[in-house]
């Protein structure tokens, strides 16, 4: 059986450092180009997490009506957050759900990385999906970003499920169109060499070429968005990630669903924790004290 070139391994460790014409889905949302992600269309008058309250940078805040999550974690305190559910309708609806039912309560957050973001609500708390989890696409609106405090669901393969992370990161890193752009080029150039194994391959190996082959295309799916949103992103936008930070080079690739509004010393005692490395030894990111979340309720502004 052939496997991978060196390569083609070299340029899937240096996309996985940032990791995530058109078409129309059954909702009349464009996908196109972007696979399974879905671009959320909203008036001109939305302005997402990108709302710049008082023309200084300043942080979102709740209005009466909005919908918002009160994520309590035990030890530490309470993270409050609004949801936007005209930008990642699918997105919000299945939080909510999960939050009522009572699904995250006594879930962990399984990983933390500092300057970064925390990530919780696995099923096992081992950030491992399970059969039983939601499963929908991606959502992406050009007004929801990865500004520091933003809430967003963890995906693999370009599906959401259950998990969510928040952003931490006070700082500004960037990556710029070049980075993206040659990440494509890596990426076309794995897939025509999986297509060529594909074609020539038969039984068990016809099935390890294509799990290979689905994978980078989603890949190449996330990259294609994520230099779009780039693309997007407006004077504004930069000026805002510059003032409050973020993760600007996830836009695109990741459904950003909510924002935080207040608790941001709690998100920032957490990325504090000690850390070791992960059950699979790749990333120092387990919380070396257990992280729980106490529960997730969904209100309503006055």
């Amino acid at each position: 059986m052939k496997r991978i070139t060196k390569a083609g391994c070299a340029a899937l460790a240096s996309i996985l450092l940032l990791t995530g014409c058109s078409g129309s889905d059954n909702n009349g949302n464009d996908s196109g180009d972007y696979g399974g992600i879905k671009t959320i269309s909203t008036p001109d008058s939305f302005e997402g997490n990108a709302a710049d309250i008082n023309g200084d940078g300043s942080d979102v805040q709740l209005k009466s009506g909005d919908t918002y999550a009160v994520i309590t974690i035990e030890g530490y305190g309470e993270i409050t957050c609004k949801l936007y559910p005209e930008a990642a309708p699918e997105g919000v609806q299945n939080f909510i759900d999960l939050a009522n039912s009572g699904y995250y309560t006594g879930k962990d957050i399984h990983r933390v990385v500092k300057d970064f973001m925390m990530q919780g609500g696995s099923a096992n708390g081992d950030g491992m999906s399970v059969d039983s989890d939601p499963s929908f696409n991606v959502e992406y609106n050009s007004k929801m970003r990865h500004f520091y405090g933003a809430l967003c669901y963890a995906n693999a393969g370009g599906i959401n499920g259950s998990q969510f992370y928040i952003v931490n990161n006070k700082g500004f890193s960037d990556v710029d169109e070049a980075s993206f752009e040659s990440q494509l080029t890596q990426l076309n150039t794995l897939i025509d060499e999986l297509n060529g194994y594909l074609e020539a391959a038969q039984g068990d190996e016809k099935a390890y070429y294509q799990s290979y082959y689905d994978y980078y295309v989603s890949m190449k799916n996330t990259t294609a968005s994520n230099l779009r949103a780039l693309k997007e992103r407006t004077d504004e936008i930069n000026a805002k990630y510059r003032e409050v930070g973020g993760t600007p080079f996830l836009d695109g690739g990741y459904t950003v669903f909510g924002q935080t509004v207040s608790g941001f010393d709690v998100i920032d005692k957490i990325s504090e924790v000690e850390v070791e490395l992960q059950s699979s030894g790749s990333e120092k990111s387990h919380p070396v004290q257990k992280i729980v979340i106490s529960s997730v309720e969904i209100k309503t502004a006055e």
